[in-house]
């Protein structure tokens, strides 16, 4: 099972203190035959589709550049180009510009990961898809970026020069 941190203090949470239900996303009955049409008109974008759902973050977006949909696809560009149109025009998706990439965000009145009351708020935040052949392999190489320090909830930071009084022989480890 994949690491859940959680956002607020950056931590792992710990199995049993996960949320339930964190890896589901739900489908509307009532697009199902409008879906089985797309899957007729353009076999490629319903594909793509359930690979967005399948993707996409808790806000129903993700970020994901052309290069990355043909590598997973295993189709060219044009291919891909079309299966995108039809998502779009048929209003399956969103296109958000981001400079070269595109933010892709999933029609929450079909697809949503977060309860039902709450789909038609859906912010923005998305996540990210990026290819290895996107990669600068200079940049690859490089070793692991550092990781600033963590207070646990039991700890608080020493700011400035504040008299701290001594340690108590109880907390000293003499052995």
């Amino acid at each position: 099972m994949k690491d859940i941190i959680d956002k607020q203090t950056g931590e792992v949470l710990l199995p049993g203190t996960q949320p339930r239900n964190v890896n589901f996303v739900q489908w509307d009955r009532r697009s199902m035959a409008a879906f089985r049409g797309l899957t007729s008109k353009n076999p490629l974008a319903s594909e793509m589709l359930i690979w967005m759902a399948e993707k996409m973050g808790r806000d129903n977006a993700l970020v994901c550049s052309y290069d990355t949909l043909m590598s997973i696809t295993g189709k060219s560009r044009p291919t891909v180009a079309r299966a995108l149109k039809v998502l779009k025009d048929d209003s399956w998706v969103q296109a958000i510009r981001l400079g070269s990439a595109t933010a892709w965000v999933i029609n929450s009145a079909v697809f949503w990961t977060s309860s039902a009351h709450g789909k038609q708020f859906s912010q923005f935040h998305a996540t990210v898809i990026a290819s290895r052949d996107e990669q600068d392999d200079a940049e690859l190489a490089k070793k692991e970026l550092l990781r600033p320090p963590m207070w646990r909830s039991d700890e608080r930071p020493v700011i400035g020069n504040e008299d701290l009084p001594p340690p108590d022989q109880k907390d000293l480890e003499l052995e």
